[in-house]
């Protein structure tokens, strides 16, 4: 699979709001960076860890991609996420950042303008 192709199969998978799915599209030594609200993950262990706690919080409808671009190993995509929270949908504005190789994902990092609270 391409690095396109890795970085969309993990997309569609938070639209199932399948954490073992997610997961397996992470190398073992993957790291995760979301911005300066959280520290930077390292290993797929601490991966896991934030992503259950994302979908305990939540249920993901969709990530809608709205661009993507591809430069070797590296994917770039805006995209704007829908969720449940509460009983209330939300959506709000991601820019993120993957580096594949050997056909998982290496590394992420991600920027985002969370839902303000109503």
């Amino acid at each position: 699979m391409s690095a396109e192709e890795i970085v969309r199969a993990e997309i569609a998978a938070w639209g199932r709001n399948d954490v073992d799915e997610v997961m397996s599209h992470f190398a073992d030594d993957a790291t995760f960076d979301i911005g300066p609200s959280y520290p930077q993950l390292a290993g797929r262990d601490a991966i896991q860890k934030i992503m259950k706690a994302f979908f305990a919080r939540g249920t993901c409808v969709d990530l809608e991609i709205r661009h993507l671009a591809v430069d070797g190993n590296v994917v770039l995509m805006e995209r704007t996420d829908h969720w449940i929270v509460g009983g209330e949908q939300t959506s709000w504005p991601v820019m993120g950042a993957y580096q594949v190789d050997g056909e998982k994902i290496t590394a992420w990092r991600e920027y985002f303008f969370p839902p303000t609270e109503s």
